[in-house]
């Protein structure tokens, strides 16, 4: 076979693999990985479901799989902000504002203004996010970049004990996550004042609230 022929057979595959996690993200995101089948990703293809499983394997590679694609992106993003807010810090422990911001800000900005496929995605997390049985998918791909941070949480507020700090980051990334989930609700309560697709202005709203969150767990001095 012609090298030219094995090019495009590999970036046939690899769009059809693209396009079966677009499916797989969007039905995980409104029905759930347990609402989900296998033949439902293969329906949404117009597949047989031969084809999904030689592309995914297991419904829990698939999984996997969805989570990867674009916690590596996430990554990225996160990664590249903390080590630019480093690189201007110079060595002295970076301000509480600037580790909330680098964390939280790419997740919402993507959430909201990025395609339809980072909206479902972040539908995807916020459902799937404090269940138990797949904080070891989710670890295994957030934890690496959520411990740096967290390190540098405990070098900008050294009197902070540890289990607080955990504390503080765990709410800090459910604010995220249920901002991004539940935008509607705002939008109701407010009866239509507050804009759910102004990330910007909740972004400006929630820096402040969170990294006064952390400050307030440090133990007052006698």
């Amino acid at each position: 076979m012609a090298t030219g022929v094995r090019g495009g057979l590999r970036r046939d595959g690899d769009q059809t693999r693209e396009r079966l996690l677009d499916a797989a993200e969007a039905l995980f995101a409104a029905q759930g990985f347990h609402g989900t089948s296998m033949r439902d990703v293969a329906g949404a293809m117009d597949c047989g479901i031969a084809l999904v499983k030689y592309h995914c394997g297991t419904k829990e590679l698939l999984f996997d799989a969805v989570v990867e694609r674009r916690a590596a992106d996430m990554a990225a993003y996160r990664t590249q902000a903390l080590d630019a807010a480093l690189a201007q810090a110079g060595g002295r422990p970076l301000a509480v504002e600037a580790l909330v911001s680098g964390y939280v800000w790419p997740f919402i900005e993507r959430s909201r203004a990025g395609d339809a496929g980072w909206r479902n995605y972040s539908l995807f997390v916020a459902r799937h996010a404090n269940a138990p049985e797949f904080s070891k998918v989710l670890g295994k791909h957030y934890d690496p970049v959520a411990r740096r941070y967290l390190a540098e949480f405990a070098r900008s507020l050294p009197a902070l004990p540890s289990s607080d700090l955990f504390y503080a980051f765990s709410f800090m990334v459910g604010t995220m996550v249920s901002t991004v989930a539940q935008p509607g609700r705002l939008e109701q309560l407010s009866k239509r004042r507050i804009r759910a697709a102004d990330v910007e202005v909740a972004f400006q709203r929630m820096l402040p609230f969170l990294s006064a969150g952390f400050k307030s767990l440090v133990p007052r001095r006698p």
